[in-house]
């Protein structure tokens, strides 16, 4: 016993008798503490977690979403579900844009899945079309969040915008310390336009799709070999290039024809096809992202910086930048929360402990011992390269309270053996010692409470990890500090306690009200447990059925009714509405409609705590989002903000709203419910979705539909008649390049002039382009001779039903019927939509999903119960 009680006594021994290497020990401390707490990286959340999740994108330009899905997600499906580990695959087929979703089992390691992946997409890669070859696979990164997103609104007056923030914004962003590339969405560049009179270059006998070919070989340098000259070796370089402009207007382009005579070449922007807007004004959005390993918050400072001298620069005087998205801000601001929770519970632990202590000092001892206990987490966290990040902050958080326990114990022990009459060093080695194995005990009792989370496999046990690590080292800590520095303090209170009498008076009449008020409420709270205590040690069994009841009982009323989501509805940072208008609309007919709703916005946007707003949209669908006021300045929910919007936007024959779009990845939450179909055929799927999505709005209680991908386009099919054009010796490769010069346009090698590269690119005139009748009399060339004929001689047009999305699961072909549900009415409606659609017959090979629910969220709820369950059998083994 005696050995034990050494061991237990050897801290408190060494603090009392080494006090002054004991103050070096804690002023050391104190001052790397302060330098770690300075200089630990500040991230929004940490780094080094990636998600069991893969994505494999093909785009094919133009290509009609039957065919993606044909040539290019079948091949890699049949692949991809070869990978090991995959638990689901989901995909999509667009309009020239094909992706493939890949859900990996927890616990796979994400290197060795990319490397599978990548060699089963070599292996599809030969069953896929030549001109669809730019395959991207990627991993989901959290550090790829963007660290700055601004919005440059141009005035329509600047004559060259391209180059004007190429040049004088993106190049001195990306020059700065930290930052690895720059996005600018929405900025169309100038480009040398040949649109070609179709009348003067038929009558000239030249054809399109001939001129395209001579054009883009007339414009190039190229490497050459080497020459001797004299002594020296030279490199040759072949060059072609145009001087400017009007030489390549004056190039000849036939005997006695130059490019002039039936063509415009023209500089100018390309016809946009759509309308961005933000705050109400024309923009453009700059996105930054940062390197791996750079520091968020600095890469941050630096763009915020270098923005504000941009804004001071007279060329850009034009330009008026609208900041969206700052993630130094949003750190700052999220860590600046805790902070703020983090001082009001110290605060609140130090009056506590002030009511039930009644000592000054003791008090002050015991708080104290919580910022020394933070500032050692925070110097191993630092050294260990971790990052203060909202996960790591929150653990210290929650450990503040957990904190002043050793010390309290420590403390008051050496208290209450100075009173009994030990000597102040005898009672602080005594004391301590005494307890120290209790101490010890319940602080690892604490720790090993996060110890399963990292038996359990789960999408959170990365977060999950990075949330007890923190919370661990400062428990750690904090049993050190009550070991080591509580008792020299309290040793140094004892001896050096002298209070003025007049000092002592006060202080006596505040501490016997405090003594008063505890007897008058948690005194008699004590003393009623007491006896309590007493009666259930006689009757054991009844206080164990009791507590199984009533566990029982609670357990019942807390599954009944509190729910998990994946996200809070509270937490929305904005809201986004989905417009759909009439097919038929112009996209200057749409701009008007979209300008009304802008200014709807506006007006409402002081009412509603709206800090901001954007418009985008084409000539048929567009959105409307805004995002609110950081802090909230109004107490509406984010669905009922959405609500009075909705009700306020110039209602229009044929528009329909939706609220929000259905993300690639499915849906969950409270506030939403998914319909799933299933069959073979696409387009009756789709039909059978459009009529189910009419009923399902009319539901009571249904807010309204997210909107599952863009409108389904008008096709017109170009189909070749095989026999006429053999018999005419006309390539079909050359027929499908004619109108597709002829009405997309077709790159040229590039225009070099001073220090840029400008695109060319040769059309027909817009006005000679622009109906069907006009397509079928394109003129194609036949055979070797120089002669043409029409279009119409060896293709007939005819109009094709387009698909919008097809969406397939587990090589199922699917759709989705997203249903966002009105606040407070959330399961009753979703009652009544499940009863309506037991009604429901449809159509033959069409059925509805069933209810399968793969959230990560479930899983993680999972994991964290089996991790409960062991750190019971942990404690009970520590303790024991």
């Amino acid at each position: 016993m005696s050995g034990r009680q050494s061991v237990e006594e050897a801290l408190p021994r060494f603090s009392l008798q080494r006090r002054v290497a004991v103050l070096v020990l804690l002023a050391s401390l104190i001052v790397v503490g302060v330098v770690a707490t300075v200089g630990i990286p500040l991230e929004l959340i940490p780094s080094g977690f990636t998600p069991p999740f893969l994505a494999v994108s093909v785009p094919w330009a133009d290509a009609p979403a039957q065919d993606v899905l044909e040539k290019v997600i079948l091949p890699l499906e049949d692949e991809l579900s070869t990978v090991r580990g995959l638990d689901r695959m989901r995909s999509f087929a667009t309009t020239g844009y094909g992706r493939v979703f890949m859900n990996l089992k927890s616990g796979t390691d994400m290197d060795v899945a990319y490397r599978e992946v990548r060699d089963r997409v070599e292996r599809a890669r030969a069953r896929m079309p030549e001109d669809a070859d730019r395959i991207t696979i990627r991993k989901e990164d959290l550090s790829g969040i963007p660290v700055f997103v601004m919005g440059l609104a141009v005035n329509p007056e600047v004559a060259d915008p391209y180059n004007l923030i190429q040049n004088d914004i993106v190049m001195r962003l990306e020059r700065l310390d930290g930052v690895a590339s720059i996005e600018v969405n929405g900025l169309l560049e100038k480009e040398i336009f040949i649109e070609l009179d179709r009348a003067r270059t038929e009558a000239s006998g030249l054809n399109v799709y001939q001129l395209a070919q001579q054009l883009s070989g007339d414009n190039f340098t190229m490497a050459s070999g080497d020459v001797r000259y004299g002594d020296s070796k030279l490199l040759l370089r072949s060059v072609a290039r145009y001087r400017d402009i009007d030489e390549l207007r004056d190039l000849r382009v036939g005997p006695r024809v130059r490019l002039r005579d039936v063509a415009d070449v023209s500089y100018k922007p390309p016809e946009r096809k759509f309308r961005v807007r933000a705050n109400s004004r024309p923009a453009v959005a700059l996105v930054v992202f940062k390197e791996g390993q750079a520091n968020t918050l600095e890469v941050a400072r630096r763009v915020r910086e270098e923005m504000e001298r941009l804004e001071e620069t007279p060329r850009l005087q034009e330009i008026m930048f609208v900041p969206l998205f700052d993630q130094g801000q949003v750190i700052l601001e999220s860590l600046n929360t805790l902070l703020t929770s983090g001082r009001i519970g110290a605060l609140f632990a130090a009056g506590v402990l002030f009511f039930f202590l009644r000592r000054l000092r003791l008090t002050a001892i015991i708080t104290l011992s919580i910022p020394l206990s933070l500032l050692i987490a925070l110097t191993v966290m630092f050294f260990a390269g971790e990052s203060l990040n909202i996960l790591s902050l929150l653990g210290l958080m929650i450990s503040v309270g957990l904190l002043v326990d050793n010390s309290v114990v420590v403390a008051e022990n050496i208290h209450r053996l100075h009173r009994a009459g030990y000597s102040r060093r005898d009672a602080a080695i005594k004391g301590t010692g005494e307890i120290a194995l209790a101490i010890t005990t319940a602080t690892l009792t604490t720790i090993v409470v996060f110890l399963p989370v990292s038996l359990v496999e789960g999408d959170g046990q990365f977060f999950l990890l990075r949330l007890s690590l923190p919370i661990s080292v400062a428990l750690l800590a904090s049993l050190a500090v009550a070991g080591i520095f509580v008792p020299l303090s309290v040793y140094l209170t004892l001896r050096n306690g002298s209070t003025p009498s007049a000092a002592r008076r006060h202080y006596d009449a505040v501490t016997g009200l405090l003594g008063k008020a505890y007897d008058a409420t948690l005194g008699r709270l004590n003393h009623a447990y007491t006896k309590l205590l007493a009666l259930f040690l006689r009757r054991r069994l009844d206080l164990v059925m009791g507590l199984v009841v009533i566990f029982g009982l609670t357990a019942a009323v807390a599954f009944k009714q509190v729910k998990v989501v994946e996200t809070q509805e509270e937490e929305r940072s904005g809201f986004e509405i989905e417009v759909r208008l009439p097919q038929s609309t112009t996209l200057e007919e749409s701009e008007a409609f979209f300008l009304e709703c802008e200014k709807t916005v506006e007006d409402s946007a002081e009412e509603l705590g709206l800090a901001g707003w954007f418009i985008f949209h084409r000539a048929t669908y567009g959105k409307v989002q805004a995002f609110f006021d950081n802090p909230r300045t109004t107490d509406l929910s984010p669905r009922e903000v959405t609500e009075k919007i909705l009700d306020r936007l110039p209602e229009k024959a044929g528009v329909r709203y939706f609220t929000g779009e259905e993300g690639d990845q499915e849906e969950k939450g409270e506030q939403v419910h998914v319909v799933r179909l299933f069959g073979d055929d696409a387009e009756l799927l789709e039909t059978t979705a459009e009529s189910l999505e009419e009923l399902f709005a009319q539901v009571p209680g249904v807010l309204g539909l997210k909107v599952s991908g863009d409108p389904a386009p008008n096709e017109v099919g170009l189909v070749i008649d095989r026999e006429r054009a053999q018999q005419q010796n006309i390539n079909p490769e050359v027929v499908a390049g004619v109108v597709g010069y002829a009405l997309r346009g077709q790159e040229l090698s590039r225009y070099r002039t001073g220090d840029k590269d400008i695109p060319v690119r040769i059309r027909f005139k817009e006005e000679d382009r622009e109906t069907l009748q006009q397509l079928r009399n394109f003129y194609v060339p036949a055979g070797d001779d120089g002669d043409f004929v029409p279009l119409s001689a060896v293709a007939d047009v005819r109009f094709l039903a387009g698909d919008r999305r097809i969406r397939r699961e587990d090589k199922r072909t699917t759709r989705t019927i997203t249903l966002e549900l009105e606040e407070g009415e959330e399961d009753e409606a979703r009652g009544r939509v499940i009863a309506l659609q037991n009604m429901l017959e449809l159509p033959e090979g069409v059925r509805f999903g069933d209810e399968r629910d793969t959230s990560s969220t479930d899983e993680d709820i999972a994991a964290l119960r089996f991790a409960a369950s062991l750190s019971i059998v942990f404690i009970y083994l520590l303790m024991g």
